[in-house]
Formats: structure tokens, sequence, C-alpha cells
């Protein structure tokens, strides 16, 4: 069962989105993905000046950008929509073998705090197998996103597995190879029709643009 201890409800009758929400909530494939090019060259080159890692930084900046645009902290709880007070990401890394296992990274007020934390997260991450005291304990909670990162690949579309039934809303977000010619990076966002839109979408990613652009490691 989901905890609600770290969300409050929204008062769903005086709520914009109420018939919206109606509208996508009972959909087999509630989701919509947009794919977008962030401009992530003034944050790849601190990250090389400073030798911080670019993927912490981006994640940590990804996880920031959630806690400032109130939209996308939304989630559904027996059907009914919540604001998250708090949140975390579940990231995907690889392990020795090159199998995928999940890292809990929590958002930290400072970077330097977040990177100490996800260094631990992730050596122990990645000594355990998929199905972790860690993945029982904290996967399938509502105040996750779920984070994937293919470095190999410059995409331009991409699609997820799913599986049928209610949804908790959950975003995903898909970061790709970075392009050091162009400075840029390709990022898939994965949103619940029931809780944003397109135009929300967009100034999300407006917002974590910023939070990339004006990234320092404190």
């Amino acid at each position: 069962m989901t905890s609600t201890s770290n969300m409050q409800p929204i008062d769903f009758d005086s709520w914009p989105r109420k018939q919206h929400f109606e509208l996508f909530k009972n959909f087999t494939q509630p989701y919509f993905n947009v794919c977008v090019q962030l401009n992530a060259q003034t944050l790849f080159d601190y990250c090389k000046a400073q030798n911080i890692s670019f993927f912490q930084a981006y994640v940590y900046c990804t996880l920031k950008a959630c806690f400032a645009y109130e939209p996308i902290m939304l989630r559904i709880i027996e059907s009914k929509p919540w604001l998250l007070t708090s949140i975390r990401a579940s990231v995907v890394e690889l392990d020795e073998d090159e199998c995928f296992v999940f890292s809990y990274f929590d958002y930290l007020g400072s970077f330097k705090e977040f990177s100490a934390n996800s260094d631990k997260v992730s050596k122990q991450s990645k000594s355990n197998s998929l199905f972790s005291d860690a993945f029982a304990n904290t996967e399938g909670q509502a105040d996750l996103i779920h984070i994937s990162v293919l470095p190999w690949l410059n995409f331009s579309a991409f699609s997820h597995a799913f599986s049928e039934g209610q949804s908790l809303g959950i975003p995903k977000f898909v970061f790709g190879q970075y392009d050091k010619e162009a400075g840029t990076m390709p990022l898939s966002v994965d949103v619940h029709h029931s809780l944003m839109d397109g135009l929300h979408v967009a100034r999300f990613v407006k917002v974590l643009q910023a939070e990339c652009d004006h990234f320092k490691c404190k």
C-alpha cells in the first residue's frame, strides 16, 4: 500500500483538471511521451572542469526541477490526485555483468550531499541482485520518479514497456548520449495525461534546462 505521509490531497471538486483527470485515468495506456534535446554543454563543461559526475549532476538537476514544478509532483492514489511534498529517484544503473539494477537516490538540499549519498547507494545496488531489499521496500511507492540512461544512443523517439492496470502517475525520464559537437543530449519524458498536458511538459523542460544552465557544486 502506498504511504500518503509525504503528500497532500488535492481538492478534487475545485481542481481545474477534474474533468481531464476523469477522461484519462482509465485509459489502457494513459501516458504520453515527448522527446526533446537539452542544451547540456554548460553543465557538461562545468562538471568536467570541477571533476564531478555529469551523470549525478543531471539526475540532481532533474530532481530539483521536479521539486520546483508542482504538476510533475502530482500522483494518483486510490483514483484521486495527490501532491507530493518530497521526492526520490529510481535510477537504472548497470552492474559488472551489464545487467541493470535500480538505485534509489534521495533528493538532498546540496549537490555534495546528494553525490556522496548516491555514491554509497550505487555501490550497494550494484553488489545486490535486481530484487533486493531496497527494491522490495521502495519500488512502487508514489514519491519516485523513474530515470534511465542510454549514453550509447542519440535517440529521437522512445517507448517504455508497461503493464495494464492502475497507475500512480509516476513520470519517466530517459537521458541519451551527450553530443559533444552539438552540446545537446536527448531527453524522453513520459507523463500521465490525467495529471499533465503537453503545455506542462514544455514548462517542466524549461525549468530543467534552467537548472542545468545554472548548476553549481555546493
